[in-house]
């Protein structure tokens, strides 16, 4: 049964007549101040939304909110005509209409939820101590599409101060919500968190995001171990999955081998299968988030059919573990 809804309002009765297994929403929606109409859809009736926006419309904590009240996963359109071209974006909408379908008949209600952060176990505030040069001793890249920034938020206020590992975050956010999630981190962690930029060190302690819209990579210039730098790719990746899990994966793995550490978390599609290959086929180690702690159970479960996964754990595990593997591994 296919429908359209011209408000909120109009929307809330239909879904009530309907019950769809899937909402595809625009960012403009009439009468859903304060996305009110979304906040009933995810606690009423638990259905999964597709957001439709505009890059120029979007306020700057908009994308954070939206996943807590349901929004699983967004489109951007033009903001250059009168009309959307869906056609433009159509194969996109398919993509993840099916990814969410896939899920919707795979998971219970119940694993479907949002996520929630035990407040009361942030890490205790420590004094700043002066940034040192330590080199890493371990590389842990951390890739998440739609559900991960509660997931990422999880784990990276989980980790221990002073751990002798760079960790690595890929993504899927738009252009500037990574330097805005990457700021809402170091609220969370000890550790020193940045936005990734062209010549970055690789020093222990920190935690690196890759900004959205880029692919970031590692470099090495003059071929030496303590001149590892980010990059970007030059080279054109998928538009749906930036940025790409599998591209940063793939990098570190080339360049630093055995003492990887490879994490998929939730998300909806394919990225990290073959991020998560590379790792294992030079030496180093992956695990995947459990789809009963997964709001989208897509990218873990493309790397576990595939054989790239080691080992699956659930969410309140993962902390844990690569707390024990940084402090275990070095190179």
């Amino acid at each position: 049964m296919l429908d359209t809804a011209e408000n909120g309002e109009d929307l809330l009765l239909k879904i009530k007549t309907h019950q769809p297994d899937l909402v595809i929403a625009d960012y403009d929606l009439p009468k859903n101040n304060r996305m009110f109409c979304f906040r009933r859809i995810n606690l009423e009736h638990r259905i999964p939304i597709l957001l439709l926006l505009s890059r120029a419309h979007i306020a700057e904590d908009f994308i954070f909110e939206a996943y807590k009240v349901g929004v699983y996963d967004y489109v951007k359109i033009g903001t250059h005509t009168m009309l959307p071209q869906f056609r433009n974006i159509q194969t996109e909408i398919v993509q993840k209409v099916r990814s969410v379908m896939e899920v919707k008949y795979s998971q219970d209600r119940q694993a479907n939820e949002p996520i929630t952060i035990n407040q009361e176990a942030k890490p205790t505030t420590v004094p700043v101590k002066k940034e040192t040069t330590t080199l890493p001793r371990s590389y842990i890249i951390l890739g998440a599409s739609t559900g991960g920034t509660k997931a990422l938020e999880y784990i990276l206020s989980r980790l221990k101060p002073g751990l002798k590992t760079v960790v690595l975050v890929a993504l899927h956010l738009p252009g500037r919500f990574t330097s805005i999630f990457a700021n809402r981190l170091k609220g969370l962690t000890t550790l020193k968190v940045m936005e990734g930029k062209t010549g970055t060190t690789l020093t222990a302690g920190k935690i690196i995001v890759a900004p959205g819209d880029k692919n970031m990579i590692l470099l090495r210039p003059l071929g030496l171990r303590s001149g590892l730098r980010i990059g970007f790719s030059t080279e054109p990746g998928d538009e749906y999955d930036c940025p790409s899990v599998d591209v940063l994966m793939q990098s570190v793995a080339e360049l630093v081998g055995p003492c990887t550490l490879g994490v998929i978390l939730t998300g909806m599609g394919k990225d990290g299968t073959a991020g998560t290959q590379a790792i294992l086929q030079n030496g180093g180690y992956t695990i995947a988030q459990d789809e009963t702690s997964s709001v989208i159970f897509g990218m873990a479960k493309s790397a576990i059919a595939a054989g790239s996964i080691k080992k699956v754990l659930s969410l309140t595990q993962i902390p844990d573990y690569i707390n024990r593997y940084a402090e275990y591994h070095q190179i």
